[in-house]
């Protein structure tokens, strides 16, 4: 039996208009390298329409989508989020703890 790797979703949502960017991403393991991570943050800011206006409330989103396993980091504004520093080591929080939901599974499709 083949299993298919639906991979994990990387999301930013502003909760004050319930706006949602998300991206998947197969090979998860990429979004450790820190410059990886901050341009797919960057990316989904840039997507959110109230981005521009210091938008507040902003919510950073890690779901496994082979378990559903989500796991998610509120950020008290927009600009919180766009510090790089700050943009890659939580990228790299949230999928260290979704990874650590995996540990009792027997298949690990996404390639950990």
């Amino acid at each position: 039996m083949t299993i298919e790797n639906k991979g994990y979703s990387l999301a930013v949502s502003n909760r004050s208009n319930n706006e949602t960017e998300e991206k998947v991403y197969l090979k998860p393991m990429s979004l450790y390298v820190p410059d990886v991570a901050v341009q797919a943050v960057m990316e989904l800011v840039a997507r959110l329409s109230e981005a521009k206006n210091n938008a507040s409330e902003i919510v950073l989103t890690v779901t496994n989508n082979n378990n559903g396993v989500s796991v998610d980091k509120d950020f008290t504004s927009i600009n919180e989020l766009k510090d790089p520093l700050n943009a890659a080591d939580s990228v790299k929080e949230l999928i260290n703890i979704v990874r650590g939901y995996e540990s009792d599974e027997e298949t690990n499709v996404c390639g950990w």
